[in-house]
């Protein structure tokens, strides 16, 4: 397939396009761009939504050379040489663009590639306009039972949250008591995946009072942050959890779910820190037999799976979305995402507005 198609989209004469301009300092302007076009092995997507992550605040705070964005949803409107994927096909974008012949690519775990050529949304032009061009690989394409709302979810929400569970192993055997420490959205994912695979307790812990309500209308147990987390949690669940996720990325939240897991037990950590943690080999492991595991981004090989889990009705992972709004009002989208009150933030930079 390449460029000599005859399918065409609504903006297909238009030669700009919208987009998103970080400028640093949380200042964010809309203007027109040349619209890209498809090389080879690549196709261009009009973009329906893209989602705000706590991971965008350094191109929020320090401006950025490329169009932001990494959990962008579209159809492909346009396709560059050597590419397969028929036009018209709706699908969700993987923001590494890996490189397939690294250790972990060739282990299945694409989302940590050592030698990725890029992350969209990071180092070359992300969703946050009204079209984007990537790599045919990095294009995963959604069931026809799906809208794009539900695409771009199956992607940092859904696809870390059921990652971090593969690698514990719960499909296999899911564990009677989970613990997830951070109710951000990539937290709240892995409350609604925690009982989409089974398990029947889920405790959340957060230091925000919103949030905290968010998790108990999922269904979790909510325990506030702080201090006393570690006595709050044993009195709810006295023999400890056997499976934790921790997904705040602060150091002493780290440290507080090592000393709440019970012995035996695994904590997978997927939230990012920025300081270390203290880990005593002989305390918290080998004496207890504790099991610490890390998790990045999704494998691509486990996207069929997971959007499979919203066509059959186990899991909504739209539950998490509270707020939308179209490309125009982003800026004020993300201050009051930074406030904490918010589940999934969604971004619709297409005309007239939010799609179906």
């Amino acid at each position: 397939m390449g460029e000599e198609s005859d399918f065409t989209d609504d903006g297909a004469n238009r030669q700009l396009m919208r987009r998103a301009v970080f400028h640093g300092s949380g200042l964010i302007t809309v203007g027109d761009v040349q619209r890209p076009r498809p090389e080879r092995g690549e196709l261009l997507l009009q973009v329906h939504v893209c989602a705000l992550c706590g991971s965008d605040r350094g191109l929020w705070e320090q401006g950025s050379s490329v169009t932001p964005g990494h959990e962008t949803a579209g159809t492909v409107v346009q396709a560059g040489a050597d590419t397969s994927t028929p036009l018209g096909t709706m699908g969700a974008v993987f923001l590494v663009a890996f490189c397939g012949e690294c250790p972990l690519c060739q282990a299945g775990s694409q989302g940590a590639c050592l030698q990725k050529e890029a992350m969209l949304g990071f180092n070359r032009d992300g969703g946050f306009a009204e079209y984007i061009s990537v790599p045919e690989r990095c294009f995963l394409p959604t069931d026809s039972g799906l809208n794009a709302d539900d695409a771009v979810m199956l992607l940092d929400v859904t696809g870390t949250a059921m990652h971090a569970i593969r690698r514990a192993g719960c499909l296999e055997s899911p564990p009677s008591r989970a613990l997830v420490m951070g109710a951000g959205p990539v937290g709240l994912g892995c409350i609604l995946a925690l009982h989409a695979v089974g398990v029947p307790k889920v405790l959340a812990v957060d230091v925000v009072p919103f949030r905290l309500d968010f998790t108990a209308r999922l269904g979790a147990v909510p325990i506030a942050g702080g201090d006393a987390v570690v006595e709050a949690v044993g009195r709810v669940m006295p023999e400890g959890p056997d499976f934790i996720i921790e997904a705040s990325g602060h150091s002493a939240a780290q440290r507080q779910a090592l000393d709440l897991l019970a012995p035996g037990g695994k904590m997978v950590a997927v939230g990012h820190s920025r300081g270390p943690i203290e880990l005593w080999a002989s305390r918290d492991l080998i004496q207890r037999e504790k099991t610490i595991l890390g998790s990045e981004y999704f494998d691509t090989r486990e996207f069929e799976y997971n959007q499979q889990m919203i066509v059959d009705g186990r899991l909504n992972p739209r539950q998490v979305v509270t707020h939308r709004f179209p490309l125009e009002e982003i800026e004020e989208a993300y201050r009051l995402f930074w406030k904490g009150e918010t589940g999934k933030v969604l971004i619709y930079p297409g005309r007239p507005g939010y799609p179906l």
